[in-house]
């Protein structure tokens, strides 16, 4: 019997993901013994009628081989293979219409809308739901087998929308009227395509790929072409996993091989951080690689920095939120043999702590090296300290002044090298602070971030964050004091989110999400102060400023804050500061972002971690995350 709190703790972890797939749509292929065992049907059928229920969209495609085999056995028909394909004539093919439309399809139909689901039966011959041309894999003739040229996905979208589970028998008609049978693997993935799917799950009778008796967690293309060769993936499961490609290839975001022969299988493998089957993934990596002239020099294959966000997508925010989600839950090792190497200009409390803690808590090792031991640019050149650095180092993560400095480092730098701080940017806070807006719910569409003070270096990156990601930005600072111009034209010619800069902190703080705020003088700036705080002296984020925001507004600083100046005391210790929590995602999210640029694809995998996927966060209203392998 399981105890009250593992039921408690069961439900409870199911909750990202339902907030997470809500509204997605999964394609299912249903096919296997749990078609035809009487307890994995009905298993089956609960497990669809639940996703539904919690708001997933499912499409099932169904096969029903078995059933025409009966049929033809009990007709007398001996069914004919060429090389080692069912050959489809046209008695064959009345066969499959039969059988496919009429028994299979009302069988799954019935047992969908018993257990409390909203099903309905539909072949792809109905409104041309599939049209179809003759298959003829390698020139071999399988009669009036098709492959799927086009689906109706708008006919589809319309069943879905108003609650009903459709049920797809894989049959497809040509534009000139001939009906052809369609693998169900082959039908899936094109479908699932054509819906551009948030999965797409195959069920069969095996758990998934098998490496010497052993699951293999995740499979990307290569090694799946590698056990193709080696004969360790044959028969039945090529087709399924040339299917999987293919329909990652075409806006698909990951792909399942489970075993239906097993009662819940398809909700262990949705809810379950480790899963029980075989997640196929695509190879490519996040953030955009580049190449710089001394790969070029070198014949060095591209690398990943993160020196600003111009490489960066809204898909790469969200995957690193979700690993950021995984690794604070997480012991993996994934940094095991790996040195990072800090070089800093500045002094740092948060960064550096952060940082070394975090490759220490990953596997890896870490070394301290402040400029007065360096002289970067003075004692030895930026591109030399780069090319030592590379030979010693897995990553450089550099605090410095000058940004140039930066590219400079990056341009010799042969390993990956991470903005930790320069006087144009700062990447790394503005991430752990997007982390910190998701992890209290207000990462949603119309967001309003109020940025209240110095047009600075958290300025700029937050402006280069709208760039990538829907918000509406209000910069209040007093002329002389803005942000850089360029980025705001950069950011604006995007198009993605409403930026603008008031003189006014009220009219910024107005109905706003968000109240964040930076100290008036900056490390470099301390000649500046006394004109600094005559400038800045009525953009101190105070209860009367905080009162002209949402009621739940976050308010937030980057740190170190000087009380009294950029904002009060009451404020930082006020029940909306979430300022130290900030301090704390600085840690969960450079371990993500180290992992992500120093892993392989499948040891990011193995964590859980789809690269390819496109979650949603926009409706993540948790104060705490979870680790899920879905």
């Amino acid at each position: 019997m399981i105890d009250i709190q593992t039921k408690e703790d069961i439900l409870i972890g199911a909750l990202p993901y339902i907030q997470r797939y809500e509204g997605k749509t999964f394609v299912i292929k249903y096919g296997g013994a749990a078609m035809t065992d009487a307890a994995l049907k009905e298993s089956f059928a609960k497990d669809v009628t639940l996703l539904k229920k919690i708001g997933i969209n499912v499409v099932i495609v169904h096969g029903g081989g078995n059933a025409v085999s009966e049929l033809s056995t009990r007709l007398g028909i001996e069914p004919r293979f060429v090389g080692g394909q069912r050959y489809t004539d046209p008695e064959t093919l009345k066969m499959v219409v039969m059988t496919l439309t009429g028994t299979v399809n009302k069988d799954v139909v019935g047992l969908i809308n018993h257990a409390g689901g909203n099903a309905l039966g539909l072949s792809g011959i109905d409104n041309n739901l599939i049209t179809a041309k003759k298959h003829a894999p390698k020139g071999i003739d399988l009669g009036l087998v098709g492959e799927v040229e086009s689906v109706n996905a708008e006919f589809l979208n319309s069943l879905i929308s108003t609650g009903i589970i459709p049920v797809i028998a894989p049959l497809g008609v040509s534009a000139d009227g001939e009906v052809y049978n369609i693998n169900a693997d082959i039908a899936a993935s094109g479908i699932a395509q054509a819906l551009c799917a948030e999965k797409l799950f195959f069920l069969s009778d095996t758990e998934g790929v098998l490496v010497e008796g052993e699951l293999v967690p995740t499979l990307t293309n290569a090694r799946a072409q590698q056990y193709i060769k080696q004969g360790i993936i044959s028969g039945g499961m090529i087709p399924k996993v040339n299917a999987a490609f293919e329909a990652l290839a075409n806006g698909v975001h990951k792909v399942h091989l489970i075993n239906g022969a097993a009662k819940h299988s398809l909700l262990l493998e949705i809810f379950t951080h480790e899963g029980v089957g075989t997640q196929i993934i695509r190879e490519e990596r996040v953030f955009a690689s580049r190449s710089t002239g001394e790969h070029v020099a070198k014949g060095l294959t591209p690398k990943q920095d993160l020196l600003d966000f111009s490489n960066m997508t809204k898909q790469d925010v969200e995957d690193l939120l979700h690993l950021t989600d995984v690794l604070k839950k997480s012991d993996a090792k994934p940094l095991a043999g790996k040195h990072v190497t800090l070089l800093f200009q500045k002094p740092s409390l948060r960064t550096r702590v952060s940082f070394e803690v975090g490759v220490s808590q990953l596997g890896g090792t870490s070394l301290y090296l402040s400029n007065e031991g360096i002289g970067l640019g003075e004692r030895e050149s930026v591109k030399d300290v780069a090319r030592v650095l590379s030979s010693y180092s897995d990553c450089i993560v550099a605090r410095l002044f000058d940004h140039n400095v930066l590219l400079g480092l990056a341009e010799y730098s042969t390993v990956p090298v991470v903005n930790a701080l320069t006087d144009l940017s700062h990447p790394c806070q503005i991430l752990a602070d997007m982390y910190t807006v998701r992890q209290f719910g207000k990462l949603r569409p119309g967001l309003k971030v109020a940025f209240i003070g110095d047009g600075n270096n958290v300025a700029n990156s937050w402006i280069e964050m709208a760039a990538i990601y829907p918000m509406h930005l209000s910069i209040a600072a007093p002329a002389g004091y803005h942000p850089d111009p360029r980025l705001m034209e950069s950011a604006n010619r995007s198009g993605i989110s409403t930026i603008e800069i008031v003189s006014d902190p009220r009219i910024a703080a107005d109905s706003a999400d968000v109240i964040y705020t930076d100290v008036w003088t900056s490390m470099g700036q301390e000649e500046e102060k006394q004109e600094r705080l005559a400038a800045f002296k009525d953009y101190q984020v105070n209860k009367p400023l905080i009162q002209l925001a949402h009621p739940n507004a976050l308010i937030m600083h980057c740190l170190p804050a000087h009380r009294g100046e950029e904002i009060t005391d009451e404020a930082m210790e006020s029940k909306n500061s979430v300022v130290f929590v900030q301090a704390e995602n600085r840690l969960h999210v450079q371990k993500a972002l180290l992992a992500t640029l120093l892993s392989d694809t499948s040891t990011l995998a193995a964590l859980g971690v789809d690269e390819s996927n496109d979650p949603s966060m926009e409706n993540y209203e948790q104060t705490e995350t979870s680790v899920y392998h879905s």
